[in-house]
């Protein structure tokens, strides 16, 4: 194929303008439920309020609280005098690797996580609103309270194993972080009634947040992230009519020149048929003339079974058996009669 290398980069572009498509639509839908999401306040009016709704819950809803244990909150591993109701342990390696290329490049690889949790809910004055799987939250605003990174000192038989392995250590990066108890966050999902409490959990209208974050401010985000995904939407679009364009283009160059070389081929048989034709004895007898058009004289010899019968245009359209003996074609020669 001409056009090899436009349509790899085709199929390439038309990846990424797909998965940009689909970030299209997760924003703009994302923005038009949280736009469509009623904001509550969590008072004493919330549980009737919510009780009065089919099956009691609201599918997609928006309240606002202080971070609240059910119980003795967590303490942190690394820094004791921080409380909360979750706590995210992280352990990264900090490496450099050799790419494809043959350049070095630097990676962080996580290598161990911890999660612990603690029933918790979101409190204003003396009323509050239990929060279901927080970890499953699409955004989750939590504290970095320890950040430690330990560089790691290799020996001369580290680097040489490294040079020839393709991956070097730099450090360890040991991280924590905290939902701390007292923070104030908007938490949007859906708000059910199970007997008694009121509780927010993921929802199937959109995703769940838990974010210090106002509404208003997440709806901007995804407003501002759509538009520049739609920006990268019609870059990608532009692109992949360009080359589109350039793909039509050498076909259909491919295909003129194929056109004008047939009209060629077409024309110089032609030519050739007159100046045989030109050529030939104007006078033949019945048992020269090829036994299939009856017109020309008998110019092809068949084998293996040896026949001369047929013309030179004749012989070409024939090629499996000898329309004389029903033998079948081998090979075919030119027959000179004297």
């Amino acid at each position: 194929m001409d056009f090899i290398h436009e349509s790899v980069a085709l199929g390439v572009d038309l990846l990424i303008l797909g998965l940009c498509v689909r970030e299209y639509v997760h924003y703009k839908s994302t923005a038009r439920v949280l736009k469509e999401a009623p904001q509550f306040n969590i008072d004493k009016e919330l549980k009737s309020l919510v009780s009065q709704q089919q099956d009691k819950k609201i599918p997609y809803a928006v309240i606002r609280g202080t971070v609240t244990p059910i119980g003795v909150p967590l303490r942190s591993v690394y820094v004791p005098s921080v409380s909360g109701v979750l706590q995210i342990v992280k352990l990264h390696e900090h490496r450099v690797m050799r790419a494809f290329a043959g350049f070095w490049a630097e990676q962080r690889k996580l290598l161990h996580e911890s999660v612990n949790e603690m029933p918790f809910e979101l409190r204003q004055q003396n009323h509050g609103v239990e929060i279901v799987d927080a970890m499953s939250a699409a955004v989750l605003d939590v504290d970095v309270v320890y950040d430690n990174y330990e560089s790691t000192t290799l020996s001369f038989f580290d680097h040489i194993f490294g040079f020839f392995t393709g991956v070097r250590q730099k450090g360890l990066q040991t991280t924590e972080q905290v939902l701390r108890d007292g923070s104030f966050l908007t938490a949007i999902g859906e708000l059910e009634m199970d007997g008694t409490t009121l509780r927010m959990q993921p929802s199937k209208q959109g995703p769940l947040f838990l974010t210090t974050a106002t509404k208003s401010t997440l709806i901007k985000r995804f407003e501002d992230a759509k538009s520049s995904m739609l920006f990268k939407i019609v870059l990608c679009s532009s692109i992949s009519m360009v080359l589109v364009g350039l793909i039509v283009r050498k076909v259909y160059r491919k295909k003129k020149q194929e056109r004008e070389e047939a009209k060629i081929r077409r024309r110089l048989e032609n030519e050739r048929r007159e100046r045989r034709a030109r050529s030939r004895p104007h006078t033949l007898t019945q048992d020269q003339l090829c036994v299939v058009c009856s017109t020309n004289p008998k110019e092809i010899i068949l084998l293996p079974c040896g026949h001369v019968c047929l013309c030179e245009d004749c012989a070409q359209k024939i090629d499996v058996t000898c329309p004389v003996c029903r033998s079948n074609i081998e090979s075919k020669a030119a027959a000179f009669i004297a």
